[in-house]
């Protein structure tokens, strides 16, 4: 089981590098912003209705909490990192 943790990880930072990297260019961010604010949405017809929330509603509550902060991670290290310039 670690292994597999390890590999999450690891895709993990990967990813925020690459999205950190992409976050530089104003013209691709708002971009990608949008299309993972249409995953991290819940349609009012899909929101669960129960004070417990249904496995399935879980999991999309799991999901966008992770989106939401592999993005502001990755928004927070292309801020820190003044020096690396987009390149055209």
């Amino acid at each position: 089981m670690q292994d597999v943790e390890f590999q999450l990880a690891a895709h993990r930072e990967i990813l925020i590098a690459l999205l950190s990297a992409l976050a530089r260019h104003e013209d691709v961010w708002p971009e990608i912003n949008r299309v993972l604010d249409e995953v991290r949405i819940v349609q009012d017809h899909e929101e669960d209705p129960g004070i417990v929330p249904s496995e399935a509603f879980a999991r999309q509550n799991a999901l966008t909490d992770e989106i939401t902060a592999i993005l502001r991670a990755a928004t927070m290290r292309a801020a820190l990192d003044p020096d690396a310039l987009p390149r055209s």
